[in-house]
């Protein structure tokens, strides 16, 4: 058993995209959702039940770290956790593979926003904030125009298209994710950047996907490359578990 960091009674709020929220709005699953942070919670009960933790979901799907700075108070602020845990990136990316320009969240202002959101949370101040990496289950390749052939372009004219029907192959659509990959990196570095500032716990999730991608190909784990069913949630609890000293699971 590891030295879990978390002490008796605490509160951990979980902040997020889709793959937090995981239908944690909805009758059926909520309040934790069918995901990782569902997983989390029944495993921090069954091995620490004398610890009583209070946990708390707070994903929204389709959020950036804009949609996050909108609700910080309400969803943060005023629910006055010991812990925070922060996942965030997938759709500030995704925004720009699929040419939605207006909407996408450069990389000097996810660094800017985050960095300002976490300033103004007493958890964070306190040490007790959780960093997880965004990702995309799609290895990495140096130059995704040299590996795939197609533009960033060509790839923002037609991705959003293909994956609205449906397809889950096709050239520009592993070109799109070739690219997805190399700018997601980018964002990771700017949360391992943020992590190493903050003294924060880092949860390695992408890394996480690319030794599950090892073993197994990206559709095994999620077939969108991005919301994962319940084996690839599972690789992300594991991540998380790790992390906070769960030991392992």
């Amino acid at each position: 058993m590891g030295d879990l960091c978390f002490g008796t009674g605490e509160k951990i709020v979980f902040i997020g995209d889709s793959i937090t929220d995981c239908g944690r709005r909805t009758e059926q699953d909520g309040p934790y959702g069918k995901g990782y942070v569902s997983l989390v919670r029944a495993l921090l009960h069954a091995r620490y039940p004398e610890r009583a933790l209070d946990i708390v979901n707070r994903g929204i799907g389709g959020n950036t770290i804009r949609d996050l700075a909108a609700r910080w108070q309400e969803d943060v602020i005023d629910e006055e956790p010991d812990w925070l845990s922060v996942k965030v990136g997938i759709n500030d990316v995704g925004r720009l593979i699929v040419g939605n320009l207006a909407d996408h969240v450069r990389l000097d202002e996810y660094e800017a926003t985050y960095r300002s959101l976490l300033q103004q949370t007493p958890a964070v101040a306190n040490g007790k904030l959780i960093l997880m990496e965004p990702y995309v289950i799609a290895p990495a390749v140096d130059d995704p125009a040299a590996a795939s052939g197609a533009s960033l372009a060509e790839v923002q004219q037609q991705f959003g298209a293909l994956r609205a029907s449906g397809a889950q192959e096709g050239a520009i659509l592993t070109a799109g994710w070739m690219y997805f990959r190399a700018y997601i990196d980018s964002y990771i570095e700017v949360v391992h950047r943020l992590a190493a500032e903050y003294d924060a716990i880092l949860v390695r999730t992408q890394a996480a996907f690319d030794v599950a991608m090892a073993a197994q190909p990206p559709a095994v784990w999620a077939a969108d490359r991005i919301h994962p069913g319940l084996p690839g949630h599972a690789v992300i609890a594991r991540a998380f578990l790790a992390a906070v000293g769960y030991g392992d699971v």
